[in-house]
């Protein structure tokens, strides 16, 4: 009976964070923040009494400032209490506030003990979050060969962004030997997955015909889907084919317009690119490239590939 009540508290609990209360005509205000006082009490005496999952949902209560509780330094202490207690999800989200310095100082070492922890209980966002870690040196000495193998586990569970890590060292031969055409194979799975940074790359290969027979219009084809899912560096490369008159006509108005657009999104070579351009073009035409650059601007830069 008492694991039944206790059941019933947190099920009470989770009803309340995840549902707005419905509000009757003539209903009494005061008892019903009395009643969430009530259960919010119940809620912090059974996280400190050590049950995972309420220190888990007292935590996100303290995060998102639920009841009007809103205490990030709280919310990273519950959190790693929920995380000491066991709770995966939990440990993943302490890793992440140490990385970045929420609600406690920032701690790359732990973080990166914390995302082994959360790796180590299955959770492959940490598993990857470890790789990168391994693979750049953060918080840990850097060990590219053993961040490959974390990202390859990763990749091997259909997920893109480990993929395309995998793919990225075996091209570039990082801490491994250097094999194109494995990373080509992972690069084609990464896109298969949707993954626009694959997409991309794939697209200029495909252009260059570089370890694939050149083919244009495929090439094309992936730097378009990745633009229209906002990538800055396909959009830069759509200036490149339009100034270039790569498988396109020759257009300045268009290759202007793409290099404005990825400099607007933070590529930091487009704004170079576009300023070269400009030289060469009318003011007119200037004048026409910035209107469509707003116009794209307007759209969130997705699905702006056609006006």
């Amino acid at each position: 009976m008492k694991v039944l009540s206790r059941c019933l508290v947190t099920s009470v609990f989770v009803l309340a964070l995840t549902a707005n209360p419905l509000h009757f005509a003539g209903a009494d205000s005061t008892t019903q923040i009395s009643s969430e006082n009530s259960t919010l009490n119940l809620l912090k005496k059974k996280a400190r009494s050590g049950d995972a999952n309420s220190q888990l949902h007292l935590a996100i209560v303290y995060r998102d400032g639920l009841h009007g509780e809103k205490n990030i330094k709280l919310a990273f202490h519950w959190f790693e209490q929920a995380a000491q207690s066991g709770d995966v999800s939990a440990q993943l989200r302490v890793a992440n506030m140490l990385q970045k310095g929420l609600g406690t100082q920032t701690n790359q070492k732990a973080a990166y003990q914390w995302f082994s922890i959360a790796a180590e209980n299955g959770n492959v966002d940490a598993l990857i979050a470890k790789a990168t870690m391994l693979q750049y040196g953060t918080g840990t000495p850097a060990n590219p060969p053993m961040a490959y193998e974390l990202f390859m586990q990763a990749a091997r569970k259909d997920r893109s962004d480990a993929q395309i890590h995998v793919a990225k060292m075996l091209w570039d031969g990082t801490g491994i030997p250097q094999n194109k055409s494995d990373a080509l194979r992972w690069y084609e799975a990464s896109s298969k997955l949707g993954n626009i940074d694959a997409k991309n790359t794939l697209g200029t290969l495909y252009l260059k015909g570089d370890t694939v027979p050149k083919d244009t219009q495929h090439g094309l084809e992936l730097i378009i889907a990745a633009a229209s899912e906002g990538h800055p560096a396909a959009f830069q490369n759509l200036g490149l084919i339009y100034q270039l008159g790569l498988g396109l006509p020759k257009n300045n108005v268009y290759a202007y317009l793409w290099f404005a657009v990825a400099a607007n999104i933070g590529h930091q070579t487009a704004e170079k690119f576009k300023e070269g351009l400009a030289i060469s073009m009318s003011p007119v035409d200037v004048e026409k490239a910035k209107k469509l650059a707003a116009s794209c601007k307007q759209k969130n830069y997705k699905k702006c590939i056609s006006f």
